[in-house]
């Protein structure tokens, strides 16, 4: 950790951020913003309660983006006297400076100021709406949090003004107030909580699925937590311009379009589970964040990865169909093993020197690999526990701030296990253990050598040598009792009785356990029987394919053996499976563009894929179950771009009657859209601009957008990416989806990276220098190359584009692409041989 901070600190060439003084307590703030929505400027001004400790004549405040036009502190006797204003652009921080010393006791601090209405996604912003008219219109949304409307009225300038009850304690990233025309649909909750969800004008039915689902949830978490949710209301709403999926203000949630609402007859299965799990998201955090806060950004691993954790927990229980927990492994367990095997990865507690730096550290290491060891954490001590600690942690911490180290004290308490000796390995140093299994067989016992060391994604050596307290579940096929050890030692020898010669045997049952698995080959055979006729889990056939593919890349195992495996999977019908394998073939298959026999690959994944998409067809059965409808279209676009040319001509024969009026169904248009994009012309391309002209839906915007890109042409990717990027027909919040589009191909990837060099001082004005878009745009642009000359390439730019925020994504980038180029120089000529050697 400390090594990181001397990084941090030369990396940005400037010192570690200073935090303001405790000497002097803000304890109310007396807010009032008037917005100026025709120039795109406000004004305000804010009296703020203080508290003074010790003796000063500096009173030091957060600000940024703000111009102070008056200060004046007014102490309990009534005298005032005005401050003197210094302000400081880099620590986005002003002092006031008095005059006379500021003694013990309360004052007052009035400022008056103003600033501008930016377009950045972030502070104070404007976003852009279209009336039912077809009227462009602006509004305004920020980070401030009103509690409870009381009136409104109309003065003589006719300016409304709304005032607003006095919040609870709490942090002032968490308060919000939006300026707009919204409808909504309201509920109450089972306790009794006024709930809205505002939505675009005349659409308030695409509210609906998320009030109800929220009205499930929110008594779920205060059951669930045995508090209840601390305030009247629990309001959300639907932000045309957002930069994030969405934000916990307390009793004013803000989100995408995209992540709140659902058109009750046009949205897909996979967006309204989308839709179920942001909610629960930003409902766990009106507790863990909003109720509970961490005492600094340091700690904010701990109220996301809490709360994604749980979301999983409160949507299986109000949507069992969706069978989350499996998905859990593929899009936050396998999510984070990928970066947090590179050299460039971080420790889930990281410390922040500077705010400008969350942008850069909270990733999917923070939240995934966070929710994932709260996943491990609550299996190791039990539910009850679980909830016992967790529940005394809210009671004493509500209003307050807190740490990490505060839950691991209740929760081992609670549960009279070692919490923060075990977690502490898990959190404070970065990766995560492969444990390699050796076994031998003496007679009727089967007898392991499990040994562990950290895994690196390029098979290269673990200087630190870091070792964990690691978790270890074993079960085989004639004893379903879990065996449960702690490791806490680089190799540990176990006896397992009474296992046949034959029997197969499986480590980490359900993933649960934050590692990799490498098993000897006749280790591995065994377990094609049981992947084969589903004995196994969705969650362990998933991770076994899994690992192989991650040891393939790390050299340890050559793709050879990933290929063959995959041949047991031919019959696999679990939704969540075939999406890690789709993931894994679609990162081999990127690879092998840079082969000369990248159409055999492409006959080998119709091979794998072609029962499943037989099985499923193109349409709907009646009483379809959520996971079918999930799993048809991830089965026919990769069948398509396999280039089956029966699927071919059917996607684009549903396309044709598409526009014509006969609309094809929801839940497979992004899938047929892609491949009318990557097999039509210039014709299909302005067809497919005309549809995202007139969609009225961001969730249709988004699908149209993605495919774009996935055109095989490179003129048309051009014109795809001038298209999202010049003028204002994408919203910048949704750039990213049309650029990643155009990176699925070989010669898409080489004109984004062009895009990118030629355009980034550009793409550094428009988004803000700090923008998490940047970071969006080097590791969604640049990760699938599979050359030297390119990574070196992208070091010398970026070494010379003086970005700092994307300094960490480039290292990342950098690493990726050796790891791949290493992959090809090791495993082309194997894998040809394979291909050959099978007739394919």
């Amino acid at each position: 950790i400390l090594e990181l901070l001397k990084m941090a600190t030369e990396n940005n060439n400037k010192p570690l951020f200073q935090r303001l003084p405790t000497t002097i307590i803000p304890t109310h703030y007396d807010l009032t913003i008037q917005p100026h929505l025709d120039t795109f400027k406000f004004d305000g001004s804010v009296n703020i309660h203080l508290k003074v400790k010790e003796s000063t004549s500096t009173v030091e405040l957060y600000a940024a983006d703000l111009e102070i036009e008056k200060a004046q502190l007014q102490s309990a006797d009534s005298s005032s006297q005005d401050g003197s204003i210094q302000m400081d652009t880099e620590g986005e921080r002003i002092k006031v400076n008095f005059s006379n010393k500021l003694d013990k006791g309360d004052y007052q601090l009035s400022l008056k100021f103003t600033g501008d209405i930016n377009n950045k996604m972030k502070g104070f912003y404007r976003c852009k709406y279209v009336t039912p008219s077809g009227e462009t219109r602006y509004g305004g949304s920020t980070q401030f949090e009103p509690a409870k409307s009381e009136s409104e009225f109309q003065d003589d300038k006719s300016w409304k003004v709304t005032k607003f009850d006095r919040t609870p304690i709490m942090s002032t990233y968490l308060v919000a107030f939006i300026v707009g025309e919204y409808d909504y649909v309201e509920t109450k909750d089972s306790n009794g909580v006024s709930m809205k969800v505002y939505t675009p004008l005349g659409k308030k039915e695409h509210g609906q699925f998320a009030l109800e689902a929220a009205a499930k949830i929110l008594p779920f978490y205060a059951e669930y937590f045995e508090i209840k949710y601390p305030i009247p209301k629990a309001d959300m709403i639907a932000i045309p311009d957002f930069a994030m999926g969405a934000m916990e203000n307390w009793g004013l949630i803000t989100y995408r379009e995209t992540t709140l609402l659902i058109d009750p007859k046009f949205s897909s299965m996979d967006q309204r589970q989308r839709v179920a799990l942001v909610v629960a998201h930003e409902l766990a955090h009106q507790w863990f964040g909003n109720l509970v806060t961490m005492e600094w950004w340091t700690d904010l691993w701990l109220n996301e990865g809490f709360a994604t954790w749980i979301e999983y927990l409160a949507v299986d229980k109000c949507f069992p169909e969706f069978d989350v927990w499996t998905q859990f492994i593929a899009d936050a367990f396998a999510r984070f093993l990928v970066p947090d095997a590179l050299k460039a990865s971080h420790p889930i507690e990281v410390p922040i020197g500077h705010p400008a730096e969350i942008d850069e550290i909270f990733d999917a290491i923070s939240y995934s690999k966070g929710s994932s060891v709260i996943r491990m954490l609550h299996e190791y001590i039990g539910d009850d526990a679980f909830r016992k600690g967790l529940h005394k942690y809210l009671k004493e911490y509500s209003y307050k701030n807190t740490i990490t180290e505060n839950l691991w004290s209740h929760l081992t308490e609670a549960s009279s296990k070692p919490v923060n000796d075990v977690m502490s390995s898990w959190t404070l140093q970065m990766g995560y253990p492969l444990i390699s299994v050796h076994e031998q067989q003496l007679n009727k016992q089967r007898v392991l050598k499990l040994t562990q060391q950290r895994f690196i994604c390029d098979g290269s050596n673990d200087d630190e040598n870091l070792q964990w307290k690691v978790p270890i579940t074993i079960f085989t096929k004639s004893q379903s009792d879990v065996l449960k050890v702690l490791m806490d030692k680089p190799e540990i020898t176990i006896a397992l009785d009474n296992v046949e010669e034959g029997d197969w045997i499986k480590l980490n049952k359900k993933s649960i356990g934050l590692y990799r698995v490498k098993y000897e080959s006749k280790t591995l055979e065994r377990l094609n029987e049981p992947i084969s006729s589903k004995v196994l889990s969705p969650q362990d056939r998933l991770m076994i394919q899994n690992d192989v593919a991650a040891l393939c890349n790390a050299g340890h195992e050559s793709f050879v053996d990933y290929l063959k495996l995959l041949r047991a999977y031919k019959n696999e019908d679990n939704f969540t499976v075939w999406k890690s394998i789709a993931s894994n073939i679609g990162d081999l298959s990127t690879l092998l563009e840079y082969t000369n026999y990248f159409e055999q690959m492409k006959k080998f994944r119709l091979d794998i894929f072609s029962t499943i998409q037989r099985k499923l067809g193109w349409d709907a059965k009646p009483d379809e179950d959520p996971l079918s409808a999930m799993l048809r279209p991830l089965i026919l676009g990769l069948v398509g771009k396999s280039g089956d040319q029966a699927v071919i001509d059917e996607a684009k024969h549903r396309f044709q009657r598409h526009l014509a009026g006969d609309l094809i169904d929801p839940n497979i248009r992004g899938a047929v859209y892609v491949l009318v994009s990557r097999y039509g012309d210039e014709k299909t391309q302005e067809e497919l601009k005309k549809l995202y002209a007139t969609a009225d839906m961001m969730e249709e915007k988004s699908r149209l957008l993605r495919s774009m890109g996935q055109t095989l042409k490179p003129e048309l990717i051009k014109k795809t990416l001038q298209f999202v990027f010049e003028g204002d027909n994408v919203r910048m919040q949704d750039s990213i989806s049309g650029l990643a589009g155009c990176t699925s191909s070989k010669v898409g990837r080489d004109l984004v990276w062009k895009f990118l060099k030629e355009n980034w001082t550009k793409l550094k004005e428009r988004f803000g220098e700090k923008s998490n878009f940047l970071i969006y745009f080097v590791e969604y642009g640049l990760s699938d190359f599979a050359d030297e000359e390119i990574s070196n390439d992208i070091t010398s730019f970026f070494d010379k584009a003086n970005t700092p925020i994307v300094m960490r994504p480039v290292k990342k980038v950098v690493e990726t692409i050796h790891m791949r180029s290493e992959v090809l120089k090791r495993d082309s000529k194997a894998i040809e041989d394979f291909f050959v050697g099978n007739n394919i």
